[in-house]
This record gives C-alpha cells, sequence and structure tokens, in this order.
C-alpha cells in the first residue's frame, strides 16, 4: 500500500509539473530561430556538470537559415534520466528539423518548446508541408531574425470563413505584413501565394487585420517597418468536412 502511495504521489507531481508550452506556428518559430536545419544526431556527449543541457554533434541535410553547425546544444540529459519535465532526449541516428536559438553562453540550443519537427513515419503530410514551406522562406531569402511577439486580435478567422468549400492544389500560402511603429498596417506582400484571385482577396483580408506586440516587456510599439510573416493554411475536405483556409498551423 506505501508503495502505491509513493507511485501515486510520483505520478501525481509529474503531471502537476508538467512542461507548460503552446505550439509555436512555424513562421513564429522560424523568425525567432538563429539556425533551422534538416539534421541527423550523430553524436552525443553526457551532460557536464551543473549543465542543463548536453552537447550533441550533428549532420546538416539541409540548411534553411544560419551558419554551418557541427554541433548544437540540446537541453535535457543524455543519459535520457529523470530531469525537468521540459528535458528532451534525443538519440543518435534520429533526423530532425532543428529550430535552435543562441544563448548566453553562444550555444545553438534546441528544446522541448522551440518546436523540433521529427522526421519519421508519422504524420507525413504536416512533414512535407513544413519541409516545403522552409524550402519556401530560403528561395525567397527570408533569414532575418526578430524576437517581437505578435498576436492578432480582429476577425481573421471569421474572415476566412467565406473560402470554406474551395478546392486548391497548393496547401499554404505565405505574406508579409510591413507595420507603422503603432502597429498600423502599412502593407501586404505576397511571397508564395495561392494564385490570384484568391491572393488578391487574402491580402485585402490581411490588410484589415489588427495585432498586439510585446517586445521586451513594451507593449504596442515596434520600430517603423518591422515586418512580419504569416502563413494561411489550406485543408482539404476530409471525413465529409468541408475544404477551409485557417492561420492555424497543425
Amino acid at each position: 500500500m506505501k508503495n502505491i502511495l509513493q507511485i501515486t504521489i510520483f505520478l501525481f507531481s509529474i503531471g502537476v509539473f508538467a512542461c507548460d508550452c503552446d505550439e509555436p506556428k512555424i513562421t513564429e518559430k522560424f523568425i525567432e530561430s538563429e539556425f533551422v536545419a534538416n539534421i541527423t544526431i550523430l553524436k552525443i556527449y553526457p551532460n557536464q556538470k551543473n549543465e542543463q543541457g548536453y552537447k550533441a554533434d550533428i549532420k546538416i541535410n539541409e540548411l534553411y537559415k544560419g551558419e554551418q553547425l557541427k554541433s548544437i546544444y540540446v537541453y535535457g540529459r543524455s543519459d535520457n534520466g529523470i530531469g525537468s519535465s521540459c528535458d528532451i532526449y534525443i538519440p543518435t541516428n534520429t533526423k530532425l528539423v532543428a529550430y535552435a536559438r543562441k544563448n548566453k553562453d553562444g550555444n545553438f540550443g534546441i528544446g522541448m518548446c522551440s518546436g523540433i519537427l521529427y522526421l519519421n513515419k508519422t504524420n507525413q503530410n504536416r512533414q512535407k508541408r513544413e519541409l516545403d514551406i522552409l524550402r519556401t522562406f530560403k528561395k525567397n531569402n527570408i533569414n532575418s531574425t526578430d524576437k517581437i511577439s505578435y498576436r492578432e486580435i480582429s476577425k481573421l478567422h471569421k474572415n476566412l470563413e467565406q473560402f470554406k468549400g474551395i478546392e486548391l492544389d497548393k496547401n499554404f500560402g505565405i505574406y508579409e505584413i510591413t507595420f507603422a511603429s503603432d502597429l498600423t498596417i502599412k502593407s501586404v506582400t505576397e511571397i508564395s501565394g495561392f494564385g490570384n484571385p484568391i491572393d488578391q482577396k487574402l491580402t485585402g483580408i490581411i490588410k484589415q487585420t489588427e495585432w498586439t506586440s510585446n517586445d521586451n516587456g513594451i507593449n504596442d510599439k515596434v520600430p517603423d517597418n518591422s515586418k512580419l510573416i504569416i502563413g494561411i493554411y489550406y485543408y482539404s475536405e476530409e471525413k465529409g468536412n468541408p475544404s477551409f483556409l485557417s492561420q492555424y498551423y497543425h
């Protein structure tokens, strides 16, 4: 009975302290990262004393943003032991898309909340779309890094409902918003769209959106001509549900 109670308390504590982070949009995690690449983990090294992560040697299969790296820093335990709820363990020979940020020690780190995409046999449709989007970013020389957090606060979701039931050949469109310092929208540019007349309608809809921002505690004020990349995603008909466009990526 005592052992059962201890196990129950242990499992409850894991639930209470579970890692809490929202899945970032692909546009967000790309822009906020300094290094983005399709990589393979070649070798992992033991955690150094008092270190919250471990070094991993990598092979870059396809680079989308940043410099050619030979290793990255993984926030977790190299022995796959029990650490914090946000620790991750990535074994050798794992293929993934790494979205890495430079930490205060100069290491490019990935963790539970950085938006890793594991390249395996599950959810291959999402993997293909994400890789296609990353190649689109690279093709269009989108490689800037911006840590400003933006959130749409208008009715974009509702305005996209007019496209319910639409048939499209492409499953994503990428658009760039240019802001004035007070977050009013100066312009919307199609980077890789669905084709006219859909893109013309979408750029008009996006231009009417309203946004809030946070930049290191400064709310709703950004440098003039700040730019934001957003995606609009096409989901085809499934199980009797009509096709639709959405700003949500899944």
